[in-house]
């Protein structure tokens, strides 16, 4: 059973000596060198534009977690049998942030916190990684996941000198507390490996700068439209393209479509390969449209391309059977 502790009074924070039945956490990266009441306004956690830095998270810190937590202070109390938020010498906060954010907004002045500095032949990043990855052991918490880990592994491979192998990079991760299996940990290792190399050899683009280099190239005017199609991705990229095909197609301004191909985190030795299977996808949705196209024809206006025909019930002990949907002309 979970060890809580009440706060005192709403505005007050906990007492150092109430984790002195937890140990001292220990790292393979750093060193923590106590415990101390800290004032909140003293850690650094955000940017000179006031936003929250939390580089272990793929998608930065979650806000409904947030309050989440503050939620679970107030109604049950400091959990403690979890470690205390981390945060460095430098006063830089390493774990922690969802709680802290939470402790920010509940009013608090002070908080306990674990304080922690490199060991000697690591970095402040290497501590970042270890503990922001590896820490998220607080009730509610919300652990690292797989995106959170391969940008982090990214962020340490493009540090090293040589490129790591694969059984180093599975290494770093296995470093480091998780649930993964191993499968899924070389498939982080494969993913952020690949697309190191391809970084390092094929000049890398998004839909956007391909839209802009283009437009540079060809000297297009503003009645062209570049579409560009992501050949890499998944049919949903394809997709999506098609769409925006249709978008142009309709707008009376654009006098020209522009297709243009490109992939992304793929290595040079696979691009030609990756770009034909791009494009026999692409010849798959324009056999759709031809079918759909032969379809109108024969059915005149009465073909639509997306028609919802019914809603389904969902409200509760109000709607119990198909909803039709009633046309308007």
């Amino acid at each position: 059973m979970s060890n809580f502790r009440k706060l005192p009074t709403a505005s007050s924070c906990p007492d150092v000596d109430w984790f002195k039945d937890l140990s001292l956490p220990e790292g393979r990266t750093f060193v923590c060198t106590g415990r101390k009441k800290i004032k909140l306004d003293q850690i650094e956690r955000t940017n000179a534009e006031g936003q929250v830095v939390n580089i272990a998270r793929e998608l930065g810190t979650n806000k409904e977690n947030v309050q989440d937590l503050a939620n679970n202070i107030k109604i049950n109390g400091v959990l403690l049998d979890a470690q205390p938020p981390f945060v460095g010498t430098n006063s830089q906060l390493f774990d922690g942030f969802t709680r802290t954010e939470g402790i920010i907004g509940m009013g608090l002045e002070y908080w306990v916190f674990n304080v922690v500095e490199p060991k000697e032949g690591f970095t402040w990043s290497d501590v970042w990684d270890e503990i922001g990855l590896g820490a998220n052991n607080h009730p509610p918490s919300k652990s690292a996941t797989r995106g959170d880990f391969t940008k982090a592994l990214a962020r340490w491979v493009a540090t090293q000198e040589q490129e790591p192998t694969q059984g180093q990079c599975v290494d770093w991760i296995n470093n480091i507390p998780h649930s993964f299996s191993q499968e899924i940990v070389t498939n982080i290792a494969q993913k952020v490996l690949k697309t190191q190399r391809a970084s390092n050899t094929v000049e890398s683009f998004d839909a956007k700068s391909v839209t802009a280099k283009v437009k540079q190239k060809l000297n297009l005017t503003n009645r062209s439209e570049v579409i560009p199609f992501n050949l890499s991705g998944n049919n949903t990229y394809l997709k999506r393209a098609a769409f925006d095909v249709l978008e142009c197609i309709a707008n009376p301004k654009k006098s020209e479509r522009v297709g243009v191909g490109f992939v992304k985190d793929i290595p040079a030795e696979e691009i030609s390969t990756v770009r034909e299977e791009g494009l026999k996808s692409i010849e798959k949705i324009n056999d759709l449209f031809e079918a759909a196209f032969q379809v109108r024809m024969k059915r005149g206006d009465d073909f639509k391309l997306l028609d919802i025909k019914y809603m389904m019930p969902q409200v509760i002990d109000v709607e119990t059977s198909l909803i039709r949907v009633e046309k308007t002309d």
